[in-house]
């Protein structure tokens, strides 16, 4: 597949996707906000990465003191967009870390805008580190996953459920009912082979 990967205003786009996308034999293109939104057509899948926090006016919600933090403003819209334009067309859509909230507030779901003060949970480790926990997917199986997000999916968007969560509840995968979405909170990219498959997977069923 040829995917279009989606790239942020803060900091340029590691290239971590294209190599995770490229051992399954799949191709990417990059683009930002600004370069105007691309034409579907030439592209079979998208691809919404991690980055920085959404903007909490985009669900409804204001700045909290504890709150949403590194905004990328220009690329909330720009990712928002793309997401109605695949989503209109059926095409898969998957996201990873940031791509998971981006997914869910664009079919009407929030985020937590900050675990640890809002909920009393930690699940971002110190600077670059990764805090490892499992997630249990929802047939009970489990899968050893690295975190690094001080935010996460509250309450679901429309038609979508949770693939699987935390020990401690935090919503960790999700996938739409009758449309070819997946998402992940954690980064797969930066994993084993094997992290990426459920991703890649979009459209199939369980």
């Amino acid at each position: 597949m040829h995917f279009l990967l989606t790239g942020g205003t803060l900091n340029p786009l590691k290239e971590t996707y294209q190599s995770a996308l490229a051992r399954y034999g799949h191709t990417a293109e990059v683009f930002y906000p600004g370069q105007g939104l691309p034409g579907c057509s030439r592209f079979d899948a998208l691809l919404l990465p991690g980055g920085g926090d959404i903007h909490p006016g985009r669900f409804g919600r204001g700045l909290l003191e504890n709150g949403s933090e590194a905004l990328d403003v220009p690329r909330d819209g720009f990712e928002l967009d793309t997401f109605y334009r695949f989503f209109g067309q059926g095409k898969p859509i998957l996201g990873i870390c940031r791509g998971i909230q981006v997914i869910n507030i664009a079919l009407g779901g929030d985020i937590w805008q900050d675990l640890p003060s809002q909920c009393g949970k930690y699940h971002c480790g110190q600077g670059s580190d990764a805090l490892w926990h499992d997630a249990v997917w929802f047939n009970g199986q489990r899968e050893h996953v690295n975190s690094y997000h001080h935010q996460a999916v509250r309450r679901l968007g429309n038609g979508l459920v949770a693939a699987a969560k935390s020990p401690d509840g935090v919503t960790e995968a999700i996938c739409h009912s009758s449309k070819p979405v997946r998402a992940v909170q954690w980064h797969p990219e930066l994993m084993g082979e094997r992290a990426m498959e459920w991703l890649l997977s979009a459209g199939k069923r369980f």
